[in-house]
């Protein structure tokens, strides 16, 4: 009998837009310093990407994306991560360009969303232009018979907060938030190598609870829990759906936008891994006329990494595509290098070292590994690499015709002939066919070439020419000896 899904609720995840000098970063500040107590532990220490407040005995957590773009590339992986977004506009200013493109992340992702107009202590405040200004973007707020709330702030002298928190709360009540408690998972939201403590992450907890101690895995990494915290550093010993968490204990840093899941073992987690490391044949595509390159990025960090994406995007891939079949922070591993072999894949190495170890196992396994410092060298490198891929063809050019008057000696696979040419031209290392009564009876090529008892390069119609062939068939007199150059040419990228 299939085990019952249960669900308890859980608090809402907030994420704020805008345009950055619209106050988004001092409305969190605000938020956080309105609301956050626990003064004694010493407040917020570190960036940690994510914080939570009580308001009316009720949890909200913020999630602080560096931008939109970020935002939206943890949810083309696959995540919702936030329930509701505030989008803050500077009620002088109004809608800017970078408010337009926030805007359009809303709209794509189906979020739920609240209006924040900010900066309402200042002289030309106008919330009635900018809701007029949002209508033209097809964000119509409440006051003008629309579904959009919206609240008036100020983020400087803390007007409107308590409201804006009313707001959330409100919404999410509506929206009636669960979480399924049968199994746990998360998302990273961030990730970065702690030089004391190792690979540091911050996960939001989506479903279940997770343990000090746990085993955990993502697409890239595995490890166990051996520290939990909570956003103000203070060490805690479960979390729960919702709950913005610290971990150390994984084995490498994970990808921001990964999904985490908890195992029975570290051995379940390596296995799960490695089933979805090994359930693609990295050669075998159902686009057969399309080859593929694959690359393992290993970089200083993960805005490199994302960096590096976007510059590989720019590549066209029409005929050879792009496939990163690992990239993480941290140096270059013999994991890495038993990868490559495995998957036929490429290793790029950006501002990042390689250990001892895979050193070795490289200069050993014969594999290349391609260190850069410049993101410009990487992407002409990987160009080179995906035009490597492309398939050679041969193209045939017909040179020339020669009658053979003669046969002068003949050796084994060699034969020294005479002839009149008749079209074109004979160079020399040209190929030649035998043709005997208009069929093709052999092939071979051109190693040596004499007119008048000389040495020669090419002669040209109309002279007689000293042909040194090379070939298992025999020529004839009678024959004819059609000329041809055969070159290799690449497709295009």
């Amino acid at each position: 009998m299939e085990k019952k899904t249960e669900t308890i609720n859980r608090p809402p995840v907030v994420v704020i837009l805008g345009h950055i000098d619209h106050g988004k970063t001092s409305l969190l500040t605000s938020i956080r310093d309105f609301k956050v107590l626990e003064k004694e532990t010493g407040g917020i220490t570190q960036h940690v990407g994510a914080y939570q407040v009580v308001h009316n005995e009720n949890k909200i957590t913020f999630i602080d994306t560096p931008g939109h773009e970020s935002f939206s590339a943890i949810r083309a992986r696959g995540s919702n991560l936030a329930d509701i977004a505030i989008l803050v506009i500077d009620a002088v200013e109004g809608i800017k360009k970078q408010t337009k493109e926030a805007i359009e992340h809303i709209k794509k992702s189906n979020v739920l969303t609240i209006v924040a107009f900010n900066k309402m202590d200042k002289p030309g405040a106008d919330p009635e232009m900018v809701k007029q200004q949002l209508f033209k973007e097809d964000i119509l707020v409440e006051s003008y018979g629309g579904t959009v709330p919206s609240v008036e702030i100020s983020a400087l002298t803390g007007k409107g907060i308590t409201d804006l928190l009313d707001m959330i709360l409100l919404v999410a009540e509506m929206e009636d938030l669960k979480a399924e408690t049968n199994k746990t998972e998360g998302v990273i939201i961030e990730s970065y190598m702690d030089p004391q403590k190792g690979p540091t992450s911050t996960v939001l907890i989506e479903k279940g609870n997770l343990k000090k101690g746990d085993y955990i895995g993502t697409e890239s990494s595995v490890g166990k829990v051996k520290y939990l915290g909570d956003f103000l550093g203070k060490e805690i010993e479960e979390a729960d759906p919702s709950d913005p968490v610290i971990i150390i204990g994984f084995e490498n840093v994970p990808m921001v936008g990964e999904r985490m899941y908890v195992y029975q073992s570290i051995d379940e987690a390596k296995t799960k891994i490695k089933e979805k490391a090994n359930g693609y044949n990295f050669d075998d595509d159902s686009n057969q006329d399309k080859k593929y390159l694959n690359l393992i990025i290993k970089a200083d960090a993960l805005g490199s990494i994302e960096a590096i994406r976007e510059i590989l995007n720019i590549l066209p891939q029409e005929t050879v595509g792009i496939r990163i079949i690992k990239a993480e922070v941290g140096n270059v591993s013999e994991t890495d290098i038993r990868l490559a072999r495995g998957g036929n894949a490429s290793i790029i190495s950006f501002r990042t070292k390689i250990d001892k170890i895979a050193e070795i196992t490289a200069e050993k396994e014969n594999t290349k590994i391609h260190e850069f410092n410049i993101i410009y060298e990487l992407s002409q490198k990987v160009r080179e690499l995906m035009e490597r891929k492309l398939v050679k063809e041969k193209e045939r050019t017909e040179l020339g015709k020669v009658d053979v008057l003669a046969i002068f000696r003949t050796e084994k696979n060699r034969q020294i002939v005479g002839g009149n040419v008749i079209e074109g031209e004979v160079p020399k290392s040209a190929m030649l066919e035998i043709m005997r009564d208009g069929e093709k009876v052999g092939s071979g090529k051109i190693v040596g070439l004499q007119s008048g008892k000389k040495d020669c390069d090419v002669v040209k119609k109309g002279k007689e020419s000293g042909i040194l062939y090379q070939g298992s068939e025999r020529i004839k007199e009678g024959d004819e000896l059609i000329i041809y150059r055969e070159d290799y040419v690449k497709e295009q990228l």
